[in-house]
């Protein structure tokens, strides 16, 4: 597990941060290190408390306050959460203090203009030997091809509202 693939899961489906999460579990298993940054995610704690009790070999980081949604957010406040969250993790990335890094809701923060996508491809192209997963409702094109594994999560069935 430690030839340095990148795996993007994306959909409008529920389960990418959790598959994401049980990949983090999984390499915690095969004895390496996970660090979770989190973009735009805002009262998911039912995910990310437990996430405390496997520390230090799972760590995970918010850089952004808490927020009710993005609606109540000043547009250059946010901007500068993310961009820490995203220099962060080129941190990792450079002096391989984890094994594993995963990128949560990353590619809605492309999406929402957050981060520039050719900034956020060229430090995944950056990556000689981590496992690296992106994660997000949102895909595209220019991120999938500098990924090594894509996955679509879909909803196909769904319960009447």
């Amino acid at each position: 597990m430690h030839n340095g693939n990148i795996y993007m899961y994306y959909g409008e489906g529920k389960g990418k941060t959790t598959l994401a999460i049980g990949q983090g579990v999984r390499a915690i298993g095969e004895g390496l290190s996970v660090v979770m940054v989190q973009f735009l995610d805002y009262n998911h704690n039912k995910e990310y408390i437990p996430l405390k009790k496997l520390e230090p070999d799972f760590r995970a980081f918010r850089f952004e306050k808490n927020r009710e949604s993005l609606d109540h957010a000043d547009g250059n406040e946010l901007k500068n959460e993310v961009k820490l969250a995203l220099n962060f993790s080129r941190k990792i990335i450079e002096t391989g203090e984890s094994d594993m890094l995963i990128l949560d809701g990353v590619t809605d923060a492309v999406k929402s203009g957050l981060i520039d996508e050719d900034e956020l491809v060229e430090m995944l192209k950056s990556n000689a030997y981590m496992q690296i997963i992106i994660t997000g409702n949102a895909g595209s094109q220019k991120l999938a091809d500098c990924c090594d594994y894509v996955y679509s999560i879909n909803i196909d069935k769904k319960p009447e509202e």
